[in-house]
């Protein structure tokens, strides 16, 4: 981990030392995971304030803190106004000091995906430490960049709900090499459209170091608006034929996933995309282009890229006892995914194909439209389908509509005693909804044996 002494900490926070220097190893916001030596940051939310869990974090080894508010603390602190503001700072004055090379990653859907590619091809030759989970905000991307040790590279995912969010991310952990995935329909709801989305991404490039890399979908709407923000050249992936990095000759290959050539100026490589899904093949080529503007070789990057594990709760697919095939999906959901899980549940099943499917948030004036994408594109890529909730009612209308057989359930309580009722072995069963439904909680009924 990190290590500094709290003198640095107070001169790059603009705080106030109270008590004796230390050096502290890592950074910790919840009492509950501080490791001996960290600095714990006492943030203050609606419900829990860190600056009462001080004293638990010192007992567990934690040897300076960062408050907001003058008292009498366990150990050394340094006072600030806004212990958040001082975790992005410090964040940001910790990198001013180190060599290390920072890959941003950010788009409408795919950033998880392309940033576990990236650690993977990246680490064929050079060390790495990469963001964990979806640690994309304005705290959990500090806490990314404070918490690795002397890797050569950080590969980072930067996540948004508003314009300006990307920029203050940047601003934290300027990026050698910026990655947009894609300008898509995810958080619509707050920006109002997908030019206003496209805007938001683009603080990513417009926040790069001077002589940065920017890797671009050429084959996204929006290419050419983000192209002139980039600070630096430009290269570009996708299947148009002045890529740089060219995806042609897609296969199946097994479990849903994806193999294909890709082209680089006079070179062709094969990729095994390791994660289910044609779209995948972007996120794995995204990959391959980001590690060789980082130097590594192309085709150890490929190499390195099958090794990749898929993401929890990204088609994460697996077998039952009983014989039927589960498709969890259900990390989140827009239309654009929506419908690539709904290819990648034709593509793996041998059976019947049964696609649950709760609603989208955050679409705004897009919402009606979304869902009833997604209910027509259901029509030719799955045998039925369990509509969840109220805005996946206009799923329901479009498949049944479209003679498939539809059945709509208001919680995923009757939706789970429905499919107890229906599905036989040999069946594959899609899951898949926004966040904020937990249709985990489908998965994990029937991983558990009901049916």
């Amino acid at each position: 981990m990190s290590r500094f002494r709290l003198t640095f900490v107070a001169e790059a926070v603009n705080g106030l030392l109270v008590g004796t220097d230390a050096v502290v190893s890592g950074v910790a916001i919840d009492s509950r995971t501080v490791y001996k030596g960290n600095l714990f940051v006492a943030l203050s939310g609606e419900n829990v304030d860190g600056h009462e869990y001080i004293a638990q974090a010192v007992a567990k080894g934690v040897v300076g803190a960062i408050v907001s508010r003058s008292g009498i603390y366990p150990c050394p602190v340094v006072i600030v106004d806004d212990t958040k503001l001082a975790l992005a700072n410090l964040a940001k004055a910790y990198l001013q000091t180190n060599k290390v090379k920072v890959v941003a990653i950010t788009g409408s859907v795919g950033k998880t995906s392309t940033k576990e590619m990236t650690a993977a091809a990246v680490g064929a030759q050079m060390s790495v430490c990469k963001s964990l989970g979806n640690l994309n905000t304005e705290i959990g991307l500090p806490l990314s960049v404070l918490n690795h040790e002397n890797e050569e590279v950080l590969v980072l995912e930067m996540g948004m709900r508003g314009l300006g969010q990307i920029a203050e991310l940047a601003e934290i952990a300027p990026p050698d090499i910026a990655v947009i995935t894609n300008i898509g329909e995810s958080h619509l709801e707050l920006l109002g459209s997908r030019a206003n989305i496209a805007q938001a991404k683009g603080e990513l490039l417009l926040g790069m170091k001077n002589g940065g890399v920017a890797i671009l979908n050429c084959d996204d709407e929006f290419y050419n608006y983000l192209v002139p923000l980039a600070r630096g050249p430009v290269t570009s992936v996708g299947q148009h034929r002045d890529a740089d990095f060219r995806i042609q000759n897609p296969r199946p290959v097994s479990d849903g996933c994806y193999g294909f050539e890709l082209h680089s100026g006079l070179d062709i490589f094969d990729v095994v995309s390791p994660w289910p899904g044609a779209h995948n093949m972007y996120n794995a080529a995204l990959a391959v282009a980001a590690a060789s503007a980082l130097g590594v070789d192309i085709e150890s990057a490929i190499a390195a890229l099958r090794l990749c594990g898929v993401g929890d709760k990204r088609l994460n697919l697996f077998t039952l006892s009983s014989g039927i095939q589960i498709i969890d999906d259900t990390y989140n959901a827009s239309p654009i995914s929506t419908i690539a899980a709904l290819h990648t549940l034709d593509e793996v099943s041998s059976g019947r194909r049964i696609a649950v499917l709760g609603g989208m948030l955050e679409l705004g004036p897009r919402t009606e439209a979304g869902h009833r994408e997604v209910g027509r594109a259901a029509l030719g890529l799955c045998d039925l389908v369990v509509a969840v909730g109220d805005l996946a009612k206009m799923i329901a209308v479009e498949s049944e509509q479209g003679g498939l057989p539809t059945y709509w359930c208001e919680n995923n309580a009757f939706a789970l005693q429905l499919l107890v009722a229906i599905v036989k072995a040999g069946d594959t069963i899609l899951v898949k909804g926004s966040r904020g439904l937990k249709m985990e909680e489908i998965v994990q009924a029937l991983r558990e044996g009901v049916v």
